[in-house]
């Protein structure tokens, strides 16, 4: 058969092509019988040796191959190059696999594979801008661009580029519109940039066009839980389960949502079962909504333990030993990796932990404790100098090995009073946290608070402030303690502010989304706390508890 071939080489190589691997491996043997060193039958066999995963043999293949055709053409040549190329980086040898596709980029230019290939290569070498810019000039030179544009924006994730990431899966929705799985690709981008809206409406296309995958449908189903829509959200969550039962990061995802909407007990067995079958990130994912739920209903013991899980989330690594919780005269430093909020909430255990050690306190709330006179001062040294050891303020409840509801009595005191008939405001949290949109609130939504008779508002939040609000120095810690402290009742979402009220024994009347944080659960953490709630999950759920809020007012007194 072979004979009535015009090019036999160029035929065995389009039945490769063309996916007959055994018909093309019978052609290259046969032209081989005929002359051992025919330089394109070995590299016929290189690419079928790789194919079969033999990159050991793709190797010695290609070094024959280069040997034996030392005259070929440079295009020829080039593709050698190229094939030895990718096997070296199959094989981990990431040097000698750049050298070999410099080479063939230099006796092939055109070719956009050898771009894509050498971008690979320069990523396990870390050099990760040359990486990007190789790939760029694959999508430049290829017909169809799509694969190194998907491939390009993975790399600017990675790297946290997202708004590069999004120019080129935004390119590939242009150039694929049928494509579900490039629409699924930038749907997950904007998820983790926050568009939210937009999201959606992109992950709702990918799925209209096949993509309805389970990855596609966690990042909706995430996505859909960001704005509030629990109910669709757990919906889509419990499709994407179904389409992959084992995965840990989709059980995570569901459990969320369903503790949100007060199943715990069903979201609790989805935690208990990813922390018996898995390892790494969503075990530790798991472990510690488990510790939300045990914490919010005051089951300490356990909940402390495994609320140290949040180390691994974080990645969180010590600059020195961590702190056991041993008595000693050796200074401990005391380090916080959250937010303001939590800070202000666990500075309470700090009492108990400098009866135990020297502290060092190094973390930005630290100025408050000249606000503790139950903590003993001198226990307190200067934040910078030697320590035995560290421990996250957040840890200290485990570490103290406190099992008991804690103490709700106030533990802040600036020394100032009240002031009769004033009411603080706050009315949003930090909007880079993921589900912002279910706890903070439109200013707009305020305004059946305004113009109630006999009583003063001041704004709690930083920012800019409806004019009917008097602002106050908010610009650190011990200043917005100072204008808590001189409110007769504050009003807050769930954030720094509310927390602030709890510590300096202003009465709280806390605007608290449905299901809410652990931290308003079953366990009271601070005196004089009222929750007004939505009645839907929905952030439109919110001028009715408003309204609420202002007839409350109407009738407060003080």
């Amino acid at each position: 058969m072979t004979s009535l071939i015009s090019d036999p080489t160029r035929y065995a190589f389009d039945r490769f092509a063309q996916g007959d691997l055994i018909e093309a491996g019978r052609l290259f043997r046969e032209i081989l019988t005929a002359d051992p060193s025919q330089p394109d039958a070995l590299h016929g066999m290189a690419c079928m040796a790789r194919a079969n995963g033999q990159n050991a043999m793709t190797i010695a293949l290609c070094g024959k191959a280069l040997k034996a055709g030392a005259g070929l053409p440079a295009s020829r040549l080039a593709r050698i190059h190229l094939t030895l190329g990718l096997a070296l980086i199959a094989e981990g040898h990431s040097e000698p696999a750049r050298a070999a596709l410099v080479v063939a980029q230099a006796l092939q230019p055109s070719d956009p594979r050898t771009f894509a290939a050498l971008g690979e290569a320069l990523l396990l070498l870390g050099r990760r801008a040359e990486a990007k810019a190789a790939l760029e000039q694959a999508a430049k030179l290829a017909a169809n661009d799509a694969e190194y544009l998907t491939r390009l924006g993975q790399i600017h994730l990675e790297d946290g580029e997202a708004e590069q990431a999004i120019v080129c899966f935004e390119a590939v929705t242009q150039r694929c519109a049928q494509d579900g799985r490039a629409w699924a690709n930038l749907g997950a981008v904007l998820f983790g940039l926050g568009q939210y809206g937009k999201a959606q409406d992109v992950l709702l296309r990918a799925c209209e066009l096949g993509a309805r995958t389970a990855e596609t449908l966690n990042n909706l189903g995430l996505v859909l839980m960001a704005l509030g829509d629990l109910p669709s959200a757990r919906a889509i969550l419990g499709e994407a389960l179904s389409l992959r039962p084992e995965d840990g990061r989709i059980a995570n995802s569901l459990g969320t949502v369903l503790m949100e909407m007060g199943e715990e007990a069903v979201a609790e067995t989805l935690f208990s079962a990813v922390m018996g079958r898995e390892s790494g990130f969503d075990r530790e994912q798991a472990r510690f909504n488990h510790a939300t739920l045990l914490l919010g209903k005051g089951a300490f013991a356990q909940g402390w333990k495994e609320f140290e899980s949040r180390h691994a989330l974080l990645g969180y690594v010590p600059e020195s030993p961590v702190w056991n919780g041993s008595v000693g005269e050796a200074p401990i430093a005391v380090t916080a990796e959250q937010g303001l909020g939590d800070s202000v909430q666990f500075l309470r255990f700090l009492i108990e932990a400098a009866k135990r050690r020297p502290l060092r306190l190094r973390f930005p709330a630290a100025e408050l404790v000249s606000f503790m006179p139950q903590l003993d001062r001198e226990r307190i040294l200067e934040s910078e100098g030697p320590v035995e050891s560290e421990v996250s303020l957040l840890s200290l409840p485990f570490v103290l090995g406190l099992q008991n509801v804690p103490d709700d009595k106030p533990y802040l005191e600036t020394g100032l009073h009240s002031e009769q008939k004033t009411i603080g405001l706050c009315w949003a949290g930090n909007p880079s946290y993921r589900f912002d949109l279910r706890r903070s609130l439109k200013a707009k939504w305020l305004e059946p608070l305004k113009g109630i008779s006999g009583i003063r508002i001041v704004s709690l939040q930083r920012g800019e402030c409806p004019d009917w609000m008097d602002a106050v120095d908010l610009s650190t810690p011990q200043a917005l303690a100072r204008a808590v402290s001189q409110c007769a009742l504050v009003i807050s979402v769930d954030t720094l502010v509310a927390h602030m009220a709890g510590a300096v024994g202003r009465p709280l009347w806390l605007l608290n989304r449905r299901g809410g944080d652990w931290r308003w659960k079953d366990v009271p953490w601070y005196q004089n706390v009222r929750q007004f709630r939505p009645d839907g999950f929905l952030p439109e759920a919110w001028p009715p508890a408003l309204e609420q809020v202002a007839e409350a007012l109407r009738a407060w007194e003080q």
